[in-house]
């Protein structure tokens, strides 16, 4: 079971991004965590404004972390490489980031810089889209049948042990879309969606029995993952869906995964997007 000893939370001091200091200041009361606000500034920002802002951030984390004691950062650069630098040089366990800044239009996708940042850390990222009304409570663990999977979705389960735990897979026909092409009659096409997923099944069940705790449910669909990953997690009302990163190259960067990339964008719950 993976252990949280230090999280860092980024924000813009706005309300939205307050909401993710809220949520990363649960998680660390909850796990007994170091935790760190980082707020990152222009380069160009004259020093008393860089005092100014460091004044802020202290009043922003005390109005929304107030049950645990936060250590306050103020640092200039480019947000997202400033808060990855920041995770590294602290060995963050787990960075928290809100969906967007206090800054974007509503309705947008989620902001460029936390895709951005999600994109370049090499450190488990928690996209907090929602208002925080307390501990998770239903948590969509999707799953690929492989090792990174079952990592991903073992870090999900020790970040909230007291969550009623969903482990998914979603299986996909090889060449579905050219088959229908073809003229493939649907009939044809279910028959061969349960195979797909019936074959696939044992290995899903043998990742929930090395799941701590034991996910309540495994439901193992059929479909593009991209899309019905979302669906998903609107269907069980989950307030938090974990996701692999995606490639992984020997540099130590990683590539966002197209679904994870597309879980992040269209997931109505919060999103981990889990490294290892």
């Amino acid at each position: 079971m993976t252990r949280f000893r230090r999280i860092l939370v980024a924000t813009d001091l706005s309300d939205r991004s307050g909401q993710a200091v809220r949520r990363a200041g649960l998680l660390a009361a909850e796990h007994g965590a170091r935790l760190t606000a980082v707020h990152v500034v222009p380069f160009d920002v004259e020093p008393e404004l860089v005092d100014f802002a460091a004044e802020r951030l202290r009043s922003h984390v005390e109005k929304y972390a107030p049950e645990v004691e936060v250590e306050t950062v103020v640092r200039q650069g480019k947000p997202a490489s400033v808060t990855v630098s920041e995770s590294v040089e602290r060995a963050a366990d787990l960075l928290v980031v809100g969906e967007r800044g206090g800054h974007w239009k509503r309705g947008v996708l989620v902001g460029s810089t936390t895709e951005n940042l999600v994109r370049a850390s090499v450190t488990s990222v928690l996209v907090v889209k929602n208002q925080v009304e307390g501990a998770y409570r239903t948590v969509l663990l999707a799953v690929e049948a492989s090792r990174h999977a079952a990592v991903a979705a073992g870090l999900g389960t020790s970040l909230t042990p007291g969550a009623d735990h969903i482990l998914v897979h979603v299986s996909v026909v090889v060449g579905e879309h050219l088959m229908r092409m073809r003229g493939i009659e649907e009939g044809d096409l279910d028959r061969l969606r349960e195979v797909s997923t019936e074959r696939v099944r044992p290995r899903i069940e043998e990742l929930a029995g090395d799941l701590e705790p034991a996910p309540s449910a495994i439901k193992v669909e059929s479909g593009e993952p991209r899309g019905v990953l979302p669906e998903l997690a609107q269907r069980y009302g989950a307030d938090l869906t974990v996701v692999g990163s995606g490639t992984h190259f020997h540099l130590g960067h990683a590539l966002l995964g197209t679904v994870a990339q597309h879980v992040l964008r269209q997931a109505p719950s919060d999103v981990l997007v889990a490294r290892g």
